[in-house]
């Protein structure tokens, strides 16, 4: 569930922005870390927020109670730490460039649904897994079994922050795929995108061989495909966060107010003399026989208005 042993830096990476305090990746991170310390430094919060917050096929189900707010708690809840450290190291070094690209809250809205749909694919794959082991049929390729029988093996915990890791690291693959990354270990420099597909292929082959850690791969798969979607319409991001408001309504709105025309401009004390002088002009050119009623109309009024007879 966490990116084990991949650590990675930009090598000639295009200036950008390090972390910043008040940024959603600085948050998450903090976030992370914080409810990690505070489990470790006491083990009866960490049952607490284990028990109510990981992700399981039964808990999410309608046997289990239909418990939806999983898909979200067990993004920020870890094994150990190097689970945690690797995950927050992943958001360290890719988030900034997505975050910039999208935007805060956009980011933020990226990140949780990549999660989301990591344990959206966890379950499916779970739960045909289940359906094909009732059949007999116990080695499908891409299933996950688990362990245990009957409500065991709908009930294996799934926690971390990798889905969401995974997505970001996608995400910034697409923003800029020929960004070079410096692996530490091994030590040679690797195009973002070659680095992304190479991630995603390790954990598509783990799960399809169905080896050690096959459903955190099918959640990192899961979270993968959600930012490559999301990263190539991003305005599906724009209203993740207003429950109530709808931007395509406000342009729709912008829209129209643009096409209508203009209201009339009220006429000003100086149009009036501009249009008097214009009359007195066509006097002298042309005599009074010259003027339309509306023109003599309108040198009546001057006349009155300045005091004349």
């Amino acid at each position: 569930m966490a990116i084990y042993d991949r650590d990675y830096i930009f090598r000639n990476s295009p200036p950008r922005r390090g972390p910043r305090l008040g940024s959603f990746n600085t948050i998450l991170i903090i976030v992370n870390i914080a409810i990690f310390v505070l489990g470790a430094l006491s083990p009866k919060l960490r049952e607490l927020s284990l028990e109510y917050g990981y992700f399981s096929t039964f808990r999410v189900t309608w046997v289990g109670g239909l418990q939806f707010w999983r898909f979200i708690t067990y993004q920020f809840l870890h094994a150990n730490f190097a689970h945690v450290f690797f995950n927050m190291l992943g958001l360290l070094v890719f988030g900034p460039l997505v975050e910039q690209h999208l935007g805060s809250k956009r980011y933020f809205a990226l990140y949780l649904t990549c999660g989301v749909f990591g344990g959206v694919s966890y379950l499916i794959l779970n739960a045909l897994g289940m359906a094909a082991a009732q059949m007999g049929f116990n080695h499908i390729p891409m299933l996950l079994y688990n362990s245990g029988p009957g409500i065991g093996s709908s009930d294996v915990p799934l926690i971390g922050a990798s889905a969401g890791v995974f997505g970001v690291i996608v995400a910034a693959a697409v923003i800029a795929p020929n960004l070079t990354v410096q692996l530490l270990f091994p030590p040679v420099p690797m195009r973002l995108k070659v680095l992304a597909m190479v991630y995603v292929g390790i954990a598509f082959f783990n799960v399809v061989v169905q080896g050690k850690n096959a459903g955190g791969d099918a959640a990192h798969i899961g979270g993968a495909i959600a930012g490559y979607f999301l990263i190539r319409n991003a305005h599906l991001l724009r209203d993740f966060f207003d429950v109530f408001t709808d931007s395509r309504r406000q342009k729709s709105r912008e829209r129209q107010q643009q096409a209508r025309p203009a209201a009339p401009r009220a006429r000003t004390e100086r149009d009036d003399d501009a249009e008097v002088d214009r009359i007195l002009d066509k006097v002298r050119q042309h005599g009074t026989q010259s003027l339309t009623s509306a023109e003599r109309e309108t040198l009546a009024k001057a006349t009155r208005s300045r005091g004349g007879v």
